[in-house]
């Protein structure tokens, strides 16, 4: 890496940075209660980003040992680069980060059948026709950033991904239920998921009605994981720097309730997106969002830290969003890592008993539909639950929940859970640890 950065400073490049990763992916998918496929992809390659006369450019390469191949074309893409804003990560003080496990790395494809087998197994006792299918992921990754100011840096990183979730259709009626774990360590708790999934289908088995109309609504950590898509994008850099953030200008404002806390925890002990450095050599660390209410900080890069005249904060990540894999052909922007919000005082279970009439959303389809920017969710009610009385009676079906995520945590938040849970974004992968939200007035609209 250094031979690439010290050719393109001869070459004329006033400042460079090497982005390396190699990647061992393994995944073992079940369906329809039976093994799909096992699959094993490995990925190895860099990326060079430099600035010449001004303008960035950018190369990716998975042919390492040539160097001027990489160095050329990062030349050539500068000449329509955008003007450089930003001076690339210099040597500093890296935080003390363990993001590899030990029984990540030794775990075996036949120790994820075998457990995917026995969690399908319970679930097919309990109901025989449910399609269950399961699986396991596991990505081994090395990952270095040199740049032309000094920084050189590598840490190694083991992610860990484990589902189950299934269908069951009875007659008219089709019932999803799902559960999910997400960590660079291996979940030590698999029976939590296996547990979580059958008590889904067995709430969920009884379809009852409920009104249109503002509406009580217990929001899980799941359904919380899927309404802060909105969040992430007005705390983004990025965002703030189109000047498109309802958030804009409002840094030290109270933009919320006092007991809404956020933080975003580059750091987290087993956090799925926890390092030392961020994919441009700036330290992680743990950034205050919202602190009793009040906006703390915006999520920035070197880019939009040094355009906005903000703090770094060592969210810089070349990832697909929502997958969350590298890619080494994105450039570097502002993305969460793993996200905290601190919990309240009482229990959810309490939480429930308190309700005399409304609906608990654990999941919405169709979400990013909705203009996420503007802070608005809208979609349907994958999973939902009726409270009347404190008690459940059955999943609402034909149901939409929408809402704006500024107003509703500022003017129609009821109570926070005391217990916090930890959920993926949108399901799929991460690690975010999210309480349950009691709002009220929340727009609720259904069938007939």
């Amino acid at each position: 890496m250094r031979k690439i950065i010290e050719k393109a400073m001869a070459k004329g490049a006033s400042g460079c940075e090497v982005f390396y990763l190699n990647s061992l992916r393994t995944s073992v998918d079940f369906e329809t209660g039976r093994l799909k496929g096992v699959s094993r992809t490995e990925e190895k390659g860099a990326t060079l980003r430099l600035v010449k006369d001004g303008r960035t450019g950018l190369a990716t390469t998975t042919k390492l040992d040539d160097t001027d191949r990489i160095v050329d074309d990062a030349i050539a893409t500068s000449a329509f680069g955008e003007k450089a804003a930003f001076e690339f990560a210099g040597a500093s003080e890296l935080p003390d980060v363990c993001a590899a496990s030990g029984e990540v790395r030794e775990f075996e494809v036949d120790t994820a059948i075998k457990q995917t087998e026995a969690e399908i197994a319970q679930v097919l006792d309990y109901e025989s026709e449910i399609n269950i299918g399961g699986g396991t992921f596991v990505d081994l990754q090395e990952i270095r950033v040199a740049t032309s100011e000094g920084f050189d840096a590598t840490f190694k990183r083991t992610l860990y991904k484990h589902y189950l979730g299934g269908r069951l259709i009875e007659g008219t009626n089709m019932l999803d239920a799902g559960g999910y774990f997400g960590s660079t360590v291996v979940d030590t708790e698999p029976e939590k998921l296996v547990h979580d999934v059958l008590t889904q289908f067995k709430l969920g088995r009884t379809n009852v009605g409920t009104k249109t109309g503002p509406t009580t609504v217990l929001f899980t950590p799941s359904a919380v994981a899927d309404v802060f898509m909105t969040l992430y994008l007005g705390v983004s850099g990025s965002i703030v720097d189109r000047g498109i953030s309802p958030l804009e200008g409002k840094i030290g404002e109270t933009v919320f309730d006092e007991r809404v806390t956020i933080h975003d925890d580059g750091l987290l002990k087993n956090g799925y997106e926890a390092a030392p450095f961020d994919d441009e050599g700036a330290p992680m660390q743990t950034t205050a969002v919202v602190e009793n209410g009040v906006l703390k900080n915006f999520l920035t890069d070197l880019r939009t830290a040094k355009k906005l005249d903000l703090p770094r904060t060592g969210n810089a990540l070349r990832a697909k969003r929502l997958v969350l894999t590298k890619d080494l052909g994105k450039v570097p922007a502002p993305e969460v890592t793993n996200w905290v919000m601190a919990g309240g005082e009482k229990p959810h279970e309490e939480l429930v008993a308190g309700i005399k009439d409304g609906v608990i959303v654990d999941s919405i389809m169709g979400v990013l539909m909705s203009n996420l920017t503007a802070g608005d969710f809208a979609g349907n009610v994958a999973y939902g639950l009726k409270i009347e009385n404190g008690k459940t009676t059955g999943r609402v079906k034909d149901t939409m929940v929408s809402g704006n995520i500024y107003k509703l945590l500022k003017d129609n938040l009821l109570e926070i859970s005391s217990d916090v849970e930890l959920v993926g974004r949108l399901g799929f992968f991460g690690s975010h640890y999210f309480p349950y939200l009691l709002m009220k007035d929340v727009p609720i609209a259904t069938k007939g």
